[in-house]
């Protein structure tokens, strides 16, 4: 039966009453899932942010957690990874059995938590299943719980009736599982399960670099106990080897000066010789416990006040001899005013030695010159020394190693010329330590070198760490 006029003018109304309605509906399901979207994305944008600081494993589960019960609304969160998560190189990972080891979680009762500390990778559970299979698993009512009748039915007593299972990959590696629960069914769409799948690839990064960094600070410990040892080891073995040195030199100073009876030119000779190649000998264990007590941290700084001629004098007074027995000509060039200086003087003198003697050692003939010069003013001021030799000079591809401790651009030298290789090494550590520093200026093959020594005129007690 057709309706009247009368029947049309009332059902028009209200078809156009229900479609409002459903618009405003669809409209208002459309401003949720906007808002919804919105808020996963800022809390993946604040959750990145947010791990990129020094957490524990422990840490940065946890805060996946959080975000994944904030942003869905998950009663309860977990994180389980694998046992060789980092990943082991000994003998002993490969034969191990794969475990599941619970890292962190948040709102599950104590006797499921107790469950989840070690779990084996063949249970039948949605954890250990992901674990096995790399895949998802979204579990949407608690009949679909229930398709793991044990862990189903414990999940559901303890009100759960949806779920979200997602592997923790890195690196292109499973590394472990995240497992959500709800306390409703759930449907949950594709950009849920993005959000969740992304979360679980984050906790994986995250945890990860916290094993890195654990790892960098054992290794950074170990190499600081390793030159704490090798200092303490250098330091003993040249306290133990000056004490003869001494004896020995002491005696056949005695020998010399005929103390014991007569003795002739050619045993005074060698005699002179013996005390000779000892003083040389001390001077190498000398070097030895300064670089010693460097690397160990036990130098400190006594600042004085001093004069710069002095310091330079005491200087020339210790290695004019290696410089006639060479036929070198040694002189000073430069500032002629008085310098009142504030420094350690005696780490100052041992800096100008230790560069002098290098000088000498290398240059077969010529002059060695020693350019000294004052730049700025005031608290400013800097005192700047050019040693400079007519050497044999050193390879351009080998200036980057010449403060190397120990490094020698030729090996072959060191027996004939008595050099430790840590005169340069240990004059720059002295001077970054008086707040200045040590450098090549210029070097070339056959035309002889140029080091420079730039310290504070007055010096300025820092810590140690800075220094």
């Amino acid at each position: 039966m057709r309706p009247t006029s009368d029947d049309s003018s009332h059902a028009t109304p209200h078809r156009d009453s229900l479609a409002s309605d459903f618009r405003l509906r669809s409209s208002a399901f459309g401003a949720d899932e906007t808002r919804n979207a919105s808020l996963r994305l800022r809390s993946l944008a604040a959750l990145s942010g947010s791990l990129t600081d020094a957490l524990s494993p422990e840490d940065a589960a946890a805060l996946i957690e959080q975000k994944a019960l904030s942003a869905l609304g998950a009663t309860s969160a977990v994180v389980v990874t694998l046992t060789n998560f980092p990943p082991c190189t000994g003998p002993s990972a490969p034969h191990a059995a794969p475990l599941l080891t619970l890292v962190h979680a948040i709102g599950l009762r104590s006797e499921i938590r107790a469950e989840l500390e070690r779990l084996s990778l063949d249970a039948a559970v949605p954890l250990a299943e992901v674990a096995r299979s790399g895949e998802p698993l979204f579990l949407h009512s608690a009949k679909e719980l229930r398709h793991y009748p044990e862990w189903g039915a414990t999940m559901i007593r303890v009100g759960a009736r949806a779920a979200a299972i997602v592997p923790v990959w890195a690196n292109g590696e499973l590394r472990g599982v995240l497992g959500l629960t709800w306390k409703i069914p759930r449907t949950f769409d594709e950009d849920e399960r993005a959000f969740v799948i992304t979360l679980g690839v984050m906790c994986a990064q995250a945890i990860l670099r916290s094993h890195l960094r654990a790892a960098e600070q054992r290794s950074r410990e170990e190499a600081e106990h390793a030159n704490r040892t090798k200092a303490h080891f250098l330091a003993t073995i040249s306290h133990e080897l000056r004490t003869p040195i001494n004896a020995v030199m002491g005696y056949t100073q005695l020998l010399s000066e005929e103390i014991y009876g007569p003795i002739s030119p050619l045993q005074k000779d060698h005699l002179g010789r013996v005390r000779a190649s000892g003083l040389h000998l001390l001077g190498l264990v000398e070097e030895l416990l300064g670089y010693a007590r460097i690397e160990a941290g036990e130098e400190v700084v006594r600042a004085e006040e001093v004069l710069l001629e002095d310091v330079v004098e005491q200087g020339f007074v210790l290695v004019r001899p290696l410089a006639e027995k060479k036929r070198l000509k040694l002189r000073i060039e430069g500032h002629d005013a008085p310098v009142q200086l504030l420094t350690d003087a005696r780490k100052l003198r041992q800096i100008l030695v230790n560069l002098l003697a290098n000088a000498i050692k290398y240059t077969p003939s010529g002059d060695i010159v020693l350019g000294v010069s004052v730049t700025g003013a005031g608290e400013g001021a800097q005192i700047n020394f050019h040693v400079t030799d007519t050497g044999r000079g050193i390879r351009a591809e080998n200036h980057e190693h010449v403060f190397d401790a120990f490094w020698q651009e030729d090996a072959t030298t060191m027996p004939a010329e008595g050099s430790t290789g840590l005169g340069l090494s240990v004059a720059r550590q002295l001077a970054r330590l008086l707040g200045g520093d040590v450098t090549l200026a210029r070097s070339s093959v056959a035309s002889g070198s140029t080091f420079v020594l730039s310290l504070p005129v007055r010096y300025e007690a820092r810590s140690r760490e800075s220094a």
